[in-house]
């Protein structure tokens, strides 16, 4: 029989706090445009340091891999990107929840990267234009 895997414990506001400050000083190196294997190694040793600084502080002694860590930093961006949407919605109805104070640190970290949004459920009301292709050959 195969054993069940245990839920990991709750992130405590403690570890988010360290998780969200750390990510903040790697952030240069996070943000890199370059796609390289010496880059993706910089950025998994920099997510390494910051497991390194939550697991020290953990007061439950959980011990959080650096992949769970990279989980959940993308977790919160998106769900306080979510929030965020669902404020500019009209159309009444009760107020959205607001943003945690880890969902509100890492917005502000993520300013000016570039975010798509549109109208749920909408669509253009133009033709699409056709993608446009490089022609090797000149046509007379």
């Amino acid at each position: 029989m195969a054993t069940a895997k245990k839920r990991a414990a709750f992130f405590s506001p403690l570890e988010l706090e360290i998780l969200i400050r750390s990510y903040g000083e790697f952030q240069h190196i996070f943000k890199r445009k370059c796609n390289t294997a010496a880059a993706a190694k910089e950025r998994e040793t920099a997510w390494e340091n910051i497991a390194a600084r939550v697991n020290a502080c953990n007061p439950a002694g959980e011990k959080r891999t650096w992949q769970q860590l990279k989980m959940k930093y993308k977790n919160i961006v998106q769900t306080a990107n979510r929030k965020k949407a669902d404020a500019r919605k009209t159309g009444g109805g009760p107020a959205p929840p607001p943003l945690t104070e880890a969902e509100e640190l890492a917005l502000s970290q993520n300013v000016g990267r570039p975010v798509a949004e549109g109208i749920p459920g909408g669509s253009s009301s133009s033709e699409p234009t056709p993608p446009r292709h490089k022609c090797l050959y000149k046509i007379f």
